[in-house]
């Protein structure tokens, strides 16, 4: 997710922040403990912290992976199946459902959606959140606290009202004429958003089931929705994007940005890892790659702390230089997504975690028999008043096989009968 100043606890009742109740469904933690506090970790940019191309695997060499490798299966649903604002997309569900009819576990898209919040007011009840798509109706509320008031700011701030500006739909402008995931996030129309005060977000991702009461995706012991870290080696997909900016010079934060996120979790340790790669990032009134930090640690949360590391994807040589977004400006932000073309993208996330653990921010022993956990297809975000669109194809993850004699010695020692090993 995006970088986040915000705490959660282990039980639903005591989500303090909108941002903490993502993570906690990210992880998928059913035991959580105490670990040390965590700093913040800053790596400046330079030269330095590029990736080498000979350390990345070609993902021509490697294998397809996952429930769903290819981004064939359309279902989409919420975390919260009782919950007010629930949303659920699933054409290839049985009778179009996903709740009720797509077992738990077995493989399912969640979205994330949601704005900054002081209080506790997330979860089940869903009292800031909203459903996507919900702005197409005309009967829709138009005044939703989508922002509570923030004292802390220096002449304090009112809360943020609007429609909900989280859209997403199945489409079939995929390569190949596949299926694609098209998400929208629309804040122009809002009347105003204080200067540094919180982030719209809406992320397609897949995760563990977490808690009673929650929808979740992914089997942990299921090594084809959940590999080992050792085999893991990236995440192919073809992504395109546009972005509209209106005249609202007082937004001195309008910034946007498309990410992917992979995380993992030892079982025996009870601690996981992560690393969110920018994918595309702007800044309007620049124009040039986003400030926002290049490598972040997130801060200590009250039981349980995750190194999750902010990684620019173009500073670190890990996406394509000409990677970007198309700026849309139309008098009524109408270009069709579709007529762009599509961009090719390979994140090679084992490079990522073994830079990061060479310099010692992951601890080496964590990535041990750990599974994954979860991973963001795609993630955007933005910053002051902005109309951004992504869609996404032909998304996989991508594994290494193990060498064969690894095969056969485990088999040996497994075996109850001799077994003589050649070589």
């Amino acid at each position: 997710m995006r970088s986040g100043y915000y705490f959660y606890s282990s039980k639903p009742g005591f989500l303090a922040k909108i941002k903490g109740l993502y993570w906690a469904i990210l992880l998928g933690l059913s035991s959580l403990s105490p670990t040390a506090q965590n700093s913040l970790i800053v790596l400046s940019a330079s030269i330095n912290s590029a990736i080498q191309s000979q350390a990345i695997t070609p993902p021509a060499s490697l294998i397809p992976w996952g429930w769903d490798a290819g981004l064939k299966i359309r279902r989409v649903a919420g975390y919260y199946p009782d919950s007010p604002v629930y949303f659920e997309s699933c054409p290839d569900g049985i009778e179009g459902k996903c709740y009720g009819s797509i077992p738990n576990r077995s493989g399912f898209y969640t979205l994330a959606y949601g704005s900054f919040s002081q209080k506790e007011k997330v979860g089940p009840t869903g009292k800031l959140s909203c459903i996507p798509n919900e702005a197409e109706n005309p009967n829709a509320p138009n005044d939703r606290i989508l922002m509570e008031a923030n004292q802390s700011e220096p002449v304090g701030t009112p809360p943020v009202k609007g429609r909900c500006p989280y859209f997403f739909y199945w489409r079939n402008h995929g390569v190949g004429d596949s299926p694609s995931a098209y998400l929208i996030n629309d804040s122009l129309a809002f009347p105003h958003i204080p200067f540094g005060y919180g982030s719209f977000y809406i992320g397609l991702q897949e995760n563990l089931k977490t808690y009673a009461g929650t929808y979740g995706g992914l089997d942990h012991k299921n090594r084809v929705m959940t590999p080992l870290y050792s085999s893991v080696e990236g995440v192919r997909l073809k992504l395109r994007a546009k972005v509209c900016f209106a005249d609202k010079s007082s937004d001195l934060y309008r910034k946007i940005r498309v990410h992917t996120d992979m995380t993992f979790y030892n079982l025996k340790r009870h601690q996981g890892f992560g690393v969110s790669v920018n994918l595309m990032d702007y800044v309007v009134q620049e124009g040039k790659v986003s400030t926002l930090p290049e490598l972040i640690r997130e801060p200590k949360v009250l039981e349980y702390s995750l190194p999750l590391f902010h990684v620019n994807g173009k500073l670190w040589n890990v996406t394509p230089r000409d990677l970007k977004f198309t700026i849309d400006q139309s008098s009524d932000c109408n270009l069709p997504l579709e007529n762009l073309p599509f961009q090719d993208v390979y994140v090679p996330f084992k490079a990522i975690f073994e830079r990061l653990i060479a310099e010692g921010k992951i601890d080496r022993r964590l990535t041990e028999n750990a599974i994954l956990s979860s991973t963001i297809v795609v993630g955007l975000e933005q910053w002051g008043r902005n109309r951004s669109e992504v869609e996404i194809s032909d998304r996989s993850l991508l594994i290494s096989l193990p060498p064969m004699i690894s095969f056969w010695e485990n088999f040996a020692k497994l075996s109850p009968f001799p077994v003589k090993l050649r070589g």
